[in-house]
């Protein structure tokens, strides 16, 4: 007994020093380890001049690169090429479920509003509502949920200005991958060496420690792990081309899986002494 709590009591001093988040508060992911990732067939990228092909191409290296390679998780996501085209995707607001306002403004948008997608869906968008200035290279948001579970996620690439277009292919690889950790379920890092490291850095070419152990504790081998609480609000989740820190809402997950940990074994004692009183 004294040993597990010693146990508890150390990794919660680890875990306060962890710089891997969530994007949301309530621990959501996918609902099973494999995940398909599409581009829209019908977007364009006029400005950042990236044919929908060209980014298709993206896809694969930027899952078999980074997220394919963690022996710790059950995720294995696929580059299923192409999904039906949305008529909203290159300029329609994207907005979480949870955001009223925003969702009400998309509505009344001539542009209209990108609805909620299945799976993972890539595109870009020249609506600059969805961004925040040129500077920021995408914006991810997980806009279809069932309970605690995601069930779809948009990445969408600032087709405002042409800074990704500017990017080397290796950096736009990394940009993808980025913002498919935002797709399922991971938020910003301050760790340089993390591929979730708020901006982009040049030539990267495999997961930090950091992405591991957060996409681990999102898709464990052998179970679901989330979070304590239901009543979440999404965010957004976006990568900087330069900057001087994470923007949004950071959760300290680590602390979070720590909690799960003692009041799971607070209530198996419970349930241990509540069975000895009846004898």
């Amino acid at each position: 007994m004294t040993m597990k709590f010693i146990f508890l009591l150390a990794l919660l001093l680890s875990a306060t020093a962890q710089a891997w988040t969530l994007n949301n508060n309530f621990g959501a992911a996918f609902p099973k380890g494999r995940v398909k990732v599409f581009v829209d067939e019908g977007t364009v990228c006029p400005t950042n001049g990236v044919t929908y092909e060209e980014l298709e191409g993206l896809v694969g290296p930027a899952i078999n690169t980074y997220w394919n390679k963690v022996p710790t998780s059950s995720l294995r996501l696929d580059a299923a090429g192409f999904s039906p085209a949305l008529s909203t995707i290159n300029r329609g607001r994207l907005c979480s479920p949870t955001d009223d306002d925003c969702i009400a403004a998309g509505e009344a948008d001539p542009e209209g509003l990108i609805p909620a997608v299945n799976e993972i869906v890539i595109a870009c968008n020249s609506n600059t509502l969805n961004f925040g200035g040129g500077n920021v290279l995408a914006v991810t948001i997980p806009n279809k949920f069932s309970g605690k579970k995601i069930k779809g996620s948009v990445i969408l690439i600032n087709d405002t200005s042409g800074t990704f277009g500017d990017l080397s292919r290796s950096d736009k690889i990394g940009v993808i991958a980025h913002e498919i950790g935002h797709a399922l379920g991971l938020g910003h890092s301050d760790e340089n060496a993390s591929l979730m490291f708020y901006r982009t850095v040049a030539q990267r070419s495999r997961l930090g420690q950091d992405d591991v152990d957060g996409i681990s504790f999102l898709y464990p081998i052998g179970g679901d792990v989330y979070g304590l609480s239901e009543d979440g609000i999404l965010s957004c989740a976006t990568i900087n081309n330069g900057g001087s820190g994470p923007g949004g809402p950071l959760l300290p997950a680590g602390i979070c899986l720590v909690l799960m940990i003692f009041l799971s074994e607070l209530r198996r004692l419970f349930k241990r002494a509540k069975g000895r009183a009846t004898f």
